[in-house]
This record gives structure tokens, sequence and C-alpha cells, in this order.
């Protein structure tokens, strides 16, 4: 709790009508439906919805405070109306204040690219742990503090990141991992914060039904670290994509840390019962055996490395740490087995992600490689043929179902699929996604190895506007148990 004077100091105020400084503010907010009694509301206009509608259910639900960008409207006077004529930076000012600079005593690491952030994100979370080095995690898995939070977004709105920055430093936490959206830097979620450490994966076609060409969504993905990072703070760039050696041709005057393909490499020796490593940092070279599954972690692991080393970590204590990393949920999930043939979950949801998930899978294939994907609805339309060229190219048979349809028809998703399919390897088209995960399980024979790409972590499918109870991992063994393989 706040008094009003305390948390608009520093905000540029156009007019107010109603204002009193000394009232107590409980909660601040610009989603009408958190609102309780003695809340400041943001009127705020977004892409989807404008927040001025939503001022009169903020009052009823208790606003005393309303901050707006349009002029006051005098119907409310028992309430503290404030225009301003910049919302976003308001909103980021008030936030500040209200939850008292909560990363002041944190070191923020941010991890952007279009694949890759959550292993890296995670991979780093688990070895600071690991190293006796408390850390939080904002990211597409959930938020965690002290408890677990479920995530809506990858990266969610300022507010609630310093509300959760906030228990992090109230519980003395050393470090916080965020994964940073494209979307998030696009529309400045993360105005007024600066990063101590930030790093690049890669960058792949996704979200152009947002970006609208492969080029914004590059410059979207830049503003990490030409806007969000700290003037003494460190950038790691893989060297993965072209994109990679692009930023780092760009960003050298700030000489980032390149790893896969500079200061850091990684080599598979072996791949049985997880990925046996030889890294080289510079001149010095390490064997190490991790239990993670996936060629393309190698990559994910070198950026993990490079994210610790600017740190200030030294090479034997956190190369010795890398033997207790597990794949995150979702990524790479053997979830469970039929006729001892595994069947796999991984969020794969991008041409280029399933290709190399599919690439990692074939050395464990003795028989047949069963891909199981949909497309999302109402994202980007150009990856879906991409998507049916890659399972055509890298797998023996395909399941075409749905992912998360939103407002399209499943159907339609699936032909534009089947589109980039060269006719060179069976499919099948079934819809429903729990009936396509059983049909794909019982076909599965000895030596087959089975991936259902797209959802991973997922615990949900949206149809129509509405999330209904959906996960991958519970079906697998739901149907296991009935054709007991349990």
């Amino acid at each position: 709790m706040k008094k009003l004077r305390e948390i608009i100091k520093n905000i540029e105020i156009k007019e107010k009508l109603n204002f009193k400084p000394d009232i107590v503010i409980k909660g601040i907010t610009e989603n009408s439906k958190e609102v309780k009694k003695d809340y400041l509301f943001f009127a705020r206009k977004g892409l989807t919805f404008n927040g001025e509608e939503y001022i009169e259910e903020a009052i009823s639900k208790g606003a005393n405070v309303i901050i707006r960008e349009t002029p006051p409207d005098n119907r409310y006077p028992d309430v503290v109306q404030i225009q301003v004529n910049d919302i976003k930076n308001a909103i980021s000012q008030v936030g500040f204040n209200f939850y008292d600079t909560p990363q002041k005593n944190l070191i923020l690491i941010g991890i952007t690219g279009t694949n890759g952030k959550t292993s890296v994100s995670y991979f780093i979370k688990t070895i600071l742990d690991l190293l006796g080095k408390k850390t939080g995690y904002i990211g597409t898995l959930f938020y965690e503090t002290d408890r677990i939070i479920p995530s809506k977004e990858t990266t969610p709105g300022i507010l609630k990141i310093l509300s959760l920055l906030k228990e992090m430093n109230e519980k003395h936490f050393y470090a916080c991992v965020t994964e940073v959206s494209s979307h998030a830097l696009d529309q400045d979620r993360l105005l007024g914060l600066k990063f101590d450490i930030c790093a690049f994966t890669n960058l792949s076609q996704d979200h152009l039904d947002y970006h609208k060409t492969i080029e914004n969504y590059y410059q979207s993905k830049k503003k990490l670290f030409t806007k969000y990072t700290k003037s003494s703070g460190s950038i790691i760039i893989s060297l993965e994509t072209e994109y990679g050696y692009r930023l780092a041709k760009e960003l050298e005057n700030k000489n980032p840390i390149l790893v896969n393909g500079g200061d850091i490499k990684t080599e598979i020796l072996d791949r049985k019962n997880g990925l046996f490593l030889k890294i080289s940092i510079k001149d010095k070279t390490y064997k190490v055996k991790t239990q993670i599954l996936g060629d393309y972690q190698a990559k994910n692991i070198a950026t993990t490395l490079g994210v610790l080393l600017a740190l200030g970590y030294k090479e034997d204590e956190i190369i010795e740490k890398l033997k207790y990393l597990k794949n995150p949920i979702g990524r790479l999930e053997v979830v469970g087995r039929k006729q001892e043939a595994p069947i796999i979950v991984d969020y794969a949801h991008t041409p280029e992600a399933l290709k190399e998930v599919l690439k990692s899978l074939r050395p464990l294939v003795k028989n047949k490689l069963i891909v199981t994907f949909g497309c999302g609805g109402n994202r980007d339309r150009g990856k879906r043929p991409l998507m049916g060229r890659i399972a055509s190219l890298f797998a023996d048979e395909i399941v075409l179902t749905s992912d998360n349809p939103r407002y399209e028809d499943p159907l339609k998703i699936i032909e534009e699929i089947k589109q980039g399919l060269n006719g060179s390897k069976p499919y099948y088209v079934i819809p429903d996604r729990r009936e396509a995960i059983r049909f794909s399980i019982e076909k599965l024979k000895k030596g087959d190895v089975l991936l259902i790409a797209g959802k991973g972590h997922e615990t949900y499918q949206e149809i129509q506007g509405i999330r209904y109870p959906f996960s991958d991992q519970e079906e697998i063994l739901k149907i296991l148990t009935e054709l007991g393989e349990r």
C-alpha cells in the first residue's frame, strides 16, 4: 500500500480531476478483472482491447484512481482521474514506484530468439541453483519465485514482471532469468527495465502474422540489445543462423561473446542415453556426459555457458554442473514407451524447430520415425506448408492433427500443412488431437520412435476462444495404461 503522491512521482501529467494525493493505493493493474477496492486502474488501449471501455467496470469493482490518455470524465466525482500523454511511460514509472524498483538487488538475464529460449533459460536457472544462487524464472513454462505460477504469456507486461521481481527481491534471490519474446519487445512491455546480461539464440520464420516480415521480426529481437541491455551489460550471441552473424556484426562495438562458432563451441561425441559433449572454450577443452536429449541442445548449452561465464563463474565449476541438467518439460521429453518404442513430446512449432527435433531423433530410430503435429490457428500461416515439407523430409510417417486451432477450422489448417507434403511419405489426417495421439501410439512397433510435436508443456487446447484442459503427456499416459504398457 502506498499513497497516490508517492506512486505518481516523475510521471508527466496533462490534467487531473478530483485529485487527492494522500489516498491509499492497495494495488495497480491494467486488467479490469484484477481490480479490487482502492486499486489504481490504467485505461490503456491495447492491440485487442481498449481499456477506456472498462473504466466503469473498474470503478464498480473499487478502483479509486484512473490513469488515462483521454480527458477525465466528470461522471465519476468520487474517483481520481489523471490524464497523461503517454500511458506506456506512466504504467512503467508508476510500476517502479509502487514496487520499489525491485530489480535493484537482482541480476537480470534476458534470453531471446526463435527457438531455444526456454531451454537456455531453464539450464541457466538450474545451474545457478546448483551453485547455491537462488534464481527466479519468467517464461513460457511458468513463472517461478518461491512458488510456481502458471504463465499466460512468455513475457508478461511490466507490472506483472515487477510484482514477480519484488517477490524475488524480498526472498533474497540472486538473479532472474526471463524469456523475452518479440511481441514484448515490439510492444515495449519491458519499458524501464534494463538487463545485466542478454543472449540471442537464433532466428527463423515465426510470428509473421504479427510482424509481417522477417526483417521486422529481427528488428524486434534486436531491441533487447539496443534498448533493454545496460550500457555496462554483457551480450552473448549464438552464431547458429545468419541472423546471429548479422547481429554480431551490428553490435561489434559492444564486444559480444560469440558462441557456436566463436569463443565457445560444442561437439557431440555420442548420443546414447544423453549427449556426450566435447566443449571448447577458447584454448581449453572439456568432455562431459549429460542426461540431455536432442542434438540442438548442444547449441543451447554453449549459449548457457556464455551467460554463466559472463556472470564471472569459472569454467571448471560450471562444466561440472552440466551432468545434472535434464530437458525442460515438453522439450524432447520421453513420456513413455510402447513395446520399447519411445513416445516423445516436444514444443516444436516452427519449421526450424521441427527439423532440429526430427534430426535429433533419427539416430534413435531402428524402424520408423513417426511425427504427429498440427499448426496453431490465427498465427503465421506461411509456416504451415513449411512444417509439412520438413515432416516429409525428416519423418517416415506423418499424422496431421489439431494444435490450438483458436478461431480457425482445423481442417483448413491441415489442408495448408498438406500443401508442403512432397508425397514421399504416408500421412494420415485425424483432426481430433486425442484420437490422433491414440492412433499414433497404437501403431507403434519396436524400433519406432514417436514424436508428438507442437504443444510441449501446454495443458490446454484453445478452440473458439476457450481453453479446454488438454495435456499431451496426460493423454499419452492414459492411453498407455489402457494398453497395459505402464
